[in-house]
């Protein structure tokens, strides 16, 4: 599900080398903390959901925590793989795509939720008339054809009385869904509102947005999210706890300093320097929903995270309960 992540600026810059992962991913010993570098690999190039990290390694709360923390990007989709194979204890993933890893039993760990509550839904343009999901019927949506993404799909349509047979599904391969869309490939997309959305209305595109939440109560779940490897946690609990601190602070400053929090990302993120008005745009939209409450920033509520896993088990995308499985809030409160 990492093409649901953002992907506008970020094509072409997934293929890095990740040379010496294996050796400085896992520590031996708490003590070692200030002699190695703790690997943090990001779900794709640096965007708006990063910049809480980049504020923490710029303002220095790594090294007041006394960690080295040291944000790497991925190869391309594989960053949850990196973390669930040990060669790396930290890095973003998505609620959503962790179902079918927690099914088959990944030793990874939510340990923090960087956005409180779930900010993807459905754009198309204006034109196509889709306001809810039942307008999907007759309709081109653009698919990765996920089985998580398909099950959503079909819920959010039944859910008004549509029928999703009548839904068109055609291949989404572009590296971005707003232009297909702006071109006439098909009609609607899954995004997130925090950056193609924004995009497409910083490119003048009129357009029409709801989030799936808002339709099915389920899908409120947490993405994206911090994993972490299970071995790294029970080994350094104590540097683990470190690390998310100083990560916590990074984005509460992102909270109360958005402008200054959207520099400091272009700062480490050059490419995104000629579309400043863009990333400010964006910066401000997620500022406001990483948390409600600065202090609770990270936290899970255990009842939404289950509902998700709930639904996913009684439609048959996963075999287990999962209940209670998969995030901890040990860490980041």
């Amino acid at each position: 599900m990492m093409k649901k992540s953002y992907k506008v600026l970020l094509a072409g810059l997934a293929a890095v080398s990740i040379i010496g992962l294996a050796a400085c991913g896992q520590s031996k010993s708490t003590s070692e903390s200030k002699d190695k570098k703790i690997d943090f690999i990001l779900d794709w190039s640096p965007n708006t959901n990063h910049t809480g990290l980049y504020v923490a390694q710029e303002k220095g709360y790594f090294k007041e925590a006394g960690v080295d923390v040291d944000i790497k990007l991925p190869p391309e989709d594989s960053s949850s793989d990196l973390i669930i194979n040990g060669k790396a204890p930290f890095g973003i993933y998505f609620q959503d795509s962790m179902a079918k890893k927690l099914d088959k039993g990944a030793e990874i760990t939510a340990v923090a939720a960087i956005v409180e509550h779930n900010t993807s839904g459905i754009i198309s343009k204006k034109s196509a008339g889709i306001t809810s999901p039942k307008d999907l019927v007759d309709k081109k949506y653009g698919t990765w054809n996920d089985p998580v993404e398909l099950g959503m799909l079909k819920t959010l349509v039944e859910s008004q009385g549509g029928q999703f047979d009548e839904v068109e599904k055609v291949p989404n391969n572009d590296s971005n869904s707003i232009t297909p869309i702006e071109n006439g490939l098909f009609d609607a997309a899954w995004i997130y509102h925090g950056w193609d959305g924004i995009m497409a209305q910083s490119q003048g595109m009129d357009t029409n947005f709801f989030y799936m939440k808002d339709y099915v109560k389920e899908f409120d779940y947490y993405s994206p999210v911090i994993i972490a490897n299970n071995d790294y946690l029970k080994k350094n609990p104590d540097e683990a706890k470190k690390v998310l601190q100083a990560i916590k602070k990074g984005y509460q400053y992102a909270m109360e300093n958005p402008e200054e929090a959207a520099d400091i990302l272009i700062k480490h993120a050059p490419e995104l320097k000629n579309k400043r008005d863009f990333v400010l745009a964006s910066q401000k939209y997620l500022s406001e929903q990483y948390a409600s409450d600065k202090d609770k920033w990270g936290q899970f509520e255990a009842s939404r995270w289950n509902a998700f896993y709930k639904w996913a088990k009684d439609k048959g995308i996963v075999d287990n309960d999962l209940s209670d499985k998969g995030f901890s809030n040990d860490y980041i409160k």
